[in-house]
């Protein structure tokens, strides 16, 4: 028999058949083992008592080489220790031989004084290592637990290969468990225990790549009053591309966040005061803190005042590639802002002037408790970019956290003039402001106030038939946000139309916009009641057929553009009128395009092209209300300069369609009656050469050419004669008149008697209209039409 605290290891060397192994002094307590062979030998076993019984037995058979066994006596895995200020030594079984397969051990220690807190420290490891080296420990580990139990909400940290960790319990008690696979053996561990008094609370605490956690004294008791703990972490993987991330999973501090003016916990970077810093107090439930990030180094600094403490904090330290947030600027102002229910300002430094370079600038705002939520308005925004659509948001941009800090998660950013409303969706948001040294632009100003009213983008709006309201994408200009769905319903005065015009406009897609659109409702939104969608960049108009329209829009999570402008007006509104368009090519769409055309319409166009060319339309799309002999909502076109001109057709229903005129004028004429609607036309215009009208020009061009070449051919012909007979007569001078033949045109050609004059031939002007805008379509009253490409 062994010492209470000793068991027996026995490491199996060759071994033929050993029948059966037990723990204890007899066969009582049944079999540990049995086994035959050489295959399934294990290589170590430990009892878990101070004895152990083996029996083996051969039967009348052939006979083998036997067995052979080593048998040592160890520290008994597991048990209870007592800590005192005088450091002690735990080691794994077999320590600093190697450790045995299948291990299950916990031993709990408790400090001889109940005030006092136990603290443990890895003195040397040699616990298998993980795959790769930088994941967490997965096949022989060694956890910690604080108190003595071995609870997952009690974890503290892990920790295997060559590593060398730290931990402190919060109170009296802490609990080691040390569990290893059957496969791999190595040398084990050594770890000192000790206790100390509850206020001598500075540590240091080395992070691995399995997070580590820090208690306060006492948690989850109350702490003590007049603490000043001093507390280091450091990155302990040696990998130089990690920094330190610190969780706060709960915290209970006396005090109101952000001013924490009694008991806190300040965050440093590096290993002195006054680095970049944070603080953080009160309660974590009402408000979120971090979380926090540091590079290799940190030290927090733990203080209380003597007055009522609370539960304390609990922290979970972990490795992360995010980097820490950079110095802030010195003309920022109060970084913490406490948000009510009235509207208060916060603008960037130099507003409404100019902001400096290299601004960096944060400020969390806060609400009054864990029930509201923070809603930001920007009301004004000239921040850095040289990008027309905002998507560059490189030189200068605001960003918007849910949470109190810049790690938290992003709602949103932006730039340029977008003046976004954003919302947290808890008691905090924090604002970055940063500035590169290329811009120097007005800023931003904003105002902020907590509400306990979700977000949603949309709404209700009254319009008027004397001023216009604007009515814009989330953000607009700048890119809208992803995964939107907003929806306003528009109300304009009884027994009025709504004009809703679109400029200035980009959404993502073509139709028939199967990614991000603007839908359009002829009244409250309904599967009937949709006019169509919208999306591209084109201007249009759209008219409502009463005094109600829905509008929705949507985004999808992929490409963001700039957003849709549209501007709304109530009046008696009505699609008519004629365009006068002199192009030589371009498109016409029918009132609303890409919306459903309004009833009673009547809209026309007028195509006049130059001499010698003709007009032809080609209809793309056409889905006009059919009816027969096209009575009710049809496209007609006449050979002429208006309605009087012969009739070239009529088109309604479904159908494409050419048409050419005979001259160089064709009118267009769209009419829809009260019944029903449907998507409209699109077509395009175009000018041809009119082979008709110049064939008897070219015969006259001709004839006269020839009649000219003759005459100029006799003239020749004579001053060739006379040349001659000067040449012969020598002794008689012979004065020669010359006649100078007049020149009509570059040809040489000579005027005709009694002909007709020659008609002047002129082929296709230049084209001009190459990169500018192609011409619009007809629409309301008189006026320029919105233009279509």
């Amino acid at each position: 028999m062994l010492g209470i605290y000793k068991t027996i290891a026995v490491f199996l060397g060759t071994l033929s058949s050993l029948h059966a192994a037990r723990t204890g002094p007899d066969k009582s307590n049944g079999s540990k083992f049995k086994f035959c062979g050489s295959d399934e030998t294990p290589s170590s076993f430990l009892s878990s008592r101070d004895s152990m019984y083996m029996e083996f037995i051969s039967d009348s058979s052939d006979n083998a080489q036997g067995f052979k066994v080593m048998i040592i006596e160890v520290e008994q895995c597991g048990g209870r220790l007592t800590a005192t200020s005088v450091k002690r030594n735990l080691s794994s079984p077999g320590y600093p031989y190697a450790y045995f397969n299948n291990l299950n051990c916990t031993w709990i220690i408790t400090a001889e004084n109940e005030t006092d807190t136990v603290g443990l420290k890895m003195v040397h490891s040699d616990i298998e290592r993980p795959t790769p080296p930088s994941a967490i420990c997965r096949y022989d580990v060694l956890r910690v637990y604080n108190g003595n139990t071995t609870k997952d909400d009690q974890y503290l940290g892990e920790s295997c290969s060559n590593q060398a960790p730290s931990y402190q319990s919060s109170k009296n008690s802490l609990s080691v468990r040390f569990t290893t696979d059957d496969v791999t053996n190595k040398n084990g561990f050594r770890m000192q225990y000790f206790a100390r008094k509850v206020g001598d609370c500075n540590n240091t605490f080395l992070v691995y790549f399995s997070p580590l956690i820090i208690l306060s004294p006492g948690y989850p008791d109350s702490y003590e009053s007049n603490l000043e703990c001093f507390i280091k972490v450091t990155d302990a993987s040696s990998t130089l591309t990690h920094d330190i991330k610190l969780d706060i999973v709960d915290s209970d501090l006396e005090g109101a966040y952000p001013h924490c003016d009694k008991d806190s916990v300040t965050l440093h970077q590096g290993f002195y005061r006054g680095g970049n810093e944070s603080t953080f107090c009160g309660d974590s439930s009402i408000t979120s803190f971090g979380p926090y990030y540091f590079g290799l180094y940190m030290i927090m600094v733990f203080k209380t005042n003597g007055d009522t403490s609370g539960r304390g904090f609990r922290i979970r330290a972990s490795l992360s590639l995010q980097k820490p947030e950079p110095p802030q600027s010195g003309d920022c102002g109060s970084l913490f802002l406490n948000a009510t229910t009235n509207r208060q300002l916060l603008q960037s430094p130099g507003y409404p002037v100019r902001y400096k370079n290299n601004e960096d600038c944060r400020w969390t705002i806060t609400a009054s408790n864990h029930g509201m939520m923070v809603r930001i308005d920007v009301t004004d925004s000239d921040v850095g970019s040289y990008d027309d659509g905002y998507y560059d948001c490189t030189y200068g941009y605001v960003t918007a956290y849910d949470g109190p800090s810049t790690f938290s998660d992003i709602i949103s950013s932006w730039c340029g003039p977008s003046r976004p409303t954003l919302q947290s969706t808890g008691p905090a948001m924090t604002i970055h402001f940063h500035t590169d040294s290329t811009s120097l632009k007005r800023g931003f100003k904003l105002a902020y106030f907590e509400t306990n009213e979700p977000y949603n983008c949309g709404g209700t709006l009254t319009i008027s038939t004397t001023d216009n309201t604007t009515l814009t994408s989330p953000f607009y200009p700048g890119p809208y946000p992803n995964r939107q769905d907003c929806k306003w319903i528009i109300h304009a005065p009884a027994h009025t139309t709504i004009e809703a015009q679109i400029r200035d406009s980009i959404v993502e897609g073509v139709l028939p916009c199967p990614n991000d659109y603007l839908e359009v409702y002829d009244g409250v939104m309904s599967s009937s009641s949709s006019a169509g969608k919208y999306c591209g960049h084109d201007d249009t108009d759209y008219i409502s057929s009463g005094p109600i329209i829905t509008v929705r829009f949507h985004s999808d999570s992929s490409t963001r553009y700039k957003g849709f402008q549209m501007h709304l007006k109530a009046g008696h509104f009505r699609a008519s009128g004629t365009k006068e368009i002199s192009d030589s090519y371009g498109s016409i769409y029918s009132p609303n395009y890409p919306f459903s055309y309004p009833s009673n319409a009547e809209v026309s166009w007028k195509i006049t092209v130059s001499e010698d060319f003709k007009v032809e339309i080609n209809v793309k799309e056409s889905r006009l209300e059919r009816s027969n002999g096209c009575i009710r909502d049809y496209v007609e076109a006449f050979d002429g300069p208006d309605s009087n001109a012969p009739s070239l057709g009529r088109l309604c229903g479904k159908n494409t369609y050419i048409q050419e005129s005979s001259g160089p004028v064709m009118f267009l004429k769209f009419k829809s009656d009260s019944s029903g609607v449907d998507d409209g036309f699109e077509m395009t215009y175009s000018r041809e050469i009119n082979h008709k009208s110049s064939g008897s020009n070219i015969g006259v061009i001709i004839g006269g050419s020839i009649g000219g070449a003759f005459f100029l051919l006799l003239v020749i012909i004579v001053i060739c004669i006379n040349t001659k007979k000067r040449r012969a007569a020598t002794a008689v001078p012979v004065q020669v008149q010359v006649v100078q033949v007049p020149l009509v045109n570059n040809s040489g050609q000579a005027p005709i008697t009694n002909a007709l004059p020659p008609t002047t031939f002129t082929g296709p002007p230049t084209d001009t209209t190459q990169g500018l805008p192609l011409p619009s379509s007809g629409y309301v009253n008189a006026e320029a039409l919105p233009k279509k490409i």
